[in-house]
């Protein structure tokens, strides 16, 4: 099946590692010119470098998409080389403190907050009107199964997350008229960095090992799903079909992808 992605544009937030670089080699193999944003220099050259090599343009914009003017800076740096956006996911985000609802100040809460919802609002702020004068476009954020069903752990998170849920549902409808068409993903157990830094923090915590935790967390996730754990390229593979031109008539949906892990039918 052609998803109509050659020649089109993909903007990838926090597109340098995990299930953002997934989503960016993904979309350039359907033939989609990518451009995405991290923080970290070393991994958003390499992931641009995988980019070209399948044969597509790539652009790596070096930015913090928590500052106010993050998303600007990286949306005017796209349209400037590419010209126009046709495809957005916000992927960028993830766990910050491990801790419980007690012990989280509002400092915590802000920044948790500033990364996984409103880096996507105002990326989103800055995307909206370019589609609208393109005559359309594809929003796809990346939520978590943590913004669905709630654990006694990552309070913060949760609640960004099921806010995240919350604004695609909402752009979805103010939007519809411009033909912009916005789905959220929410992954369940997916083997990524954000819980490679939960393991080094836990090990800290305890005193054991990074490695030690690390195969306790797969061991403890991977037994809680029928499926086991999953891997970035099946969420990516979700996104590149949402992110296809094909898709007119599904907006406004989230869709799990877990495993078969959630309680909910």
């Amino acid at each position: 099946m052609d998803l109509g992605l050659k020649g089109k544009v993909a903007v990838i937030t926090g597109g340098s590692k995990g299930i953002g670089k997934a989503i960016a080699l993904a979309l350039a193999a359907e033939g989609a010119e990518v451009a995405l944003s991290a923080r970290g220099k070393a991994d958003l050259t390499r992931t641009a470098t995988e980019i070209e090599k399948r044969g597509v343009r790539a652009l790596s914009v070096r930015v913090d998409l928590t500052k106010s003017d993050g998303p600007r800076r990286f949306v005017q740096n796209v349209l400037k080389r590419f010209g126009r956006i046709d495809v957005v996911v916000n992927n960028l985000g993830g766990p910050l403190y491990f801790k419980r609802f007690l012990e989280l100040t509002d400092q915590e809460w802000r920044a948790t907050l500033e990364l996984d919802l409103m880096a996507a609002v105002r990326v989103c702020r800055e995307v909206i009107p370019q589609m609208q004068r393109q005559g359309g476009g594809r929003i796809i954020n990346i939520a978590s199964m943590s913004g669905i069903e709630m654990e006694a752990k990552f309070p913060d998170y949760r609640v960004a997350k099921a806010a995240l849920i919350a604004l695609g549902k909402y752009l979805s409808v103010e939007f519809a008229k411009d033909k912009i068409v916005v789905n959220t993903v929410s992954p369940g157990a997916v083997w990524t960095p954000s819980w490679e830094y939960e393991a080094s923090v836990l090990a800290q915590k305890s005193g054991q090992s990074t490695e030690e935790v690390q195969k306790k967390l797969k061991r403890e996730a991977g037994a809680a799903i029928p499926l086991g754990m999953g891997s970035p390229e099946e969420v990516a593979r979700l996104v590149t079909f949402l992110a296809s031109p094909n898709v007119t008539w599904m907006t406004g949906s989230t869709v799990r992808i877990d495993g078969g892990a959630a309680k909910i039918p």
